[in-house]
């Protein structure tokens, strides 16, 4: 297991602020973003801009995933859209997104897994799912990047039973897997567990039931545990700390850098 910092911990920094921030803080690995453009531009993702690229290999720290939405800052438009413009519009963004990360080193996409839209049957949600997903991997496998999708409160694959189904159904698409995005709404580390064979990276915060995130001491995620389940699975990814600061199921409650020090240090005591 190697271990990265996610840059949406920085979002008030600059690139090159947020990278300087990782190296100090004795991190080789930062997750980067192309959703808020804080820190990457998405006009420039999506135009191969050789200044952006080079913009992160002057970075000099591997990069395990880029975060990407279809719009810029929100869960809109999803990959279940039923509209195939919309479709169409979002697989064109991918195959964009994975040109700039094969140039760049970024050696993963993460993406949101959809959202169950007002008129929409059930089925035609795991339809357009899957069809999005196994299009995705294709295009990923042509540019030698990963694909992966990160079950999130608010969307149809919300619960850990809905999540594996989509990750069985969609061989080689892996999941970004936090734990916090589950525990929150009362599921247990015993019910994640499952998961964890699919997983190709792991989001690290501490979270309780109704809270998104809290200090480490307050939550009821058992991270000894955690770490060796996943190192019993053969788990081989980037562990990826993630304290935020938004107005998000009471993500806005924490010290960040107190938090993410604390995470790090744990970590390094029990991998």
């Amino acid at each position: 297991m190697k271990v990265s910092l996610a840059i949406q911990s920085l979002r008030s920094c600059t690139l090159d602020e947020a990278a300087g921030i990782t190296r100090a803080l004795g991190f080789r690995a930062l997750e980067l973003d192309g959703v808020m453009d804080t820190t990457l531009s998405r006009d420039g993702i999506l135009s191969g801009s050789r200044a952006e690229i080079e913009r992160v290999r002057a970075l000099g720290l591997e990069h395990p995933t880029i975060h990407w939405t279809f719009g810029k800052a929100s869960f809109y438009p999803a990959l279940t859209d039923p509209n195939p413009r919309v479709r169409e519009d979002n697989t064109e963004q991918i195959k964009r997104l994975a040109e700039f990360c094969h140039a760049s080193g970024i050696l993963a996409m993460l993406l949101l897994p959809g959202m169950l839209l007002p008129g929409q049957s059930t089925a035609d949600m795991w339809k357009y799912a899957r069809d999005a997903f196994q299009r995705f991997n294709e295009i990923g496998q042509a540019a030698q990047v990963g694909v992966m999708f990160e079950p999130h409160v608010g969307s149809c694959f919300e619960a850990p039973g809905s999540a594996l189904r989509l990750a069985q159904e969609v061989p080689g698409v892996g999941i970004g897997l936090d734990y916090s995005h589950f525990v929150c709404q009362g599921y247990t580390v015993s019910d994640i567990e499952p998961l964890i064979p699919y997983a190709t990276h792991v989001h690290m915060r501490q979270a309780k039931p109704g809270l998104l995130q809290t200090r480490l001491e307050d939550g009821t995620i058992h991270f000894p545990l955690m770490l060796a389940q996943l190192r019993e699975r053969g788990f081989a990814g980037y562990l990826s700390v993630e304290y935020v600061h938004q107005n998000y199921i009471g993500a806005d409650n924490v010290d960040v850098l107190t938090e993410t020090v604390k995470m790090r240090d744990l970590i390094r005591r029990f991998t």
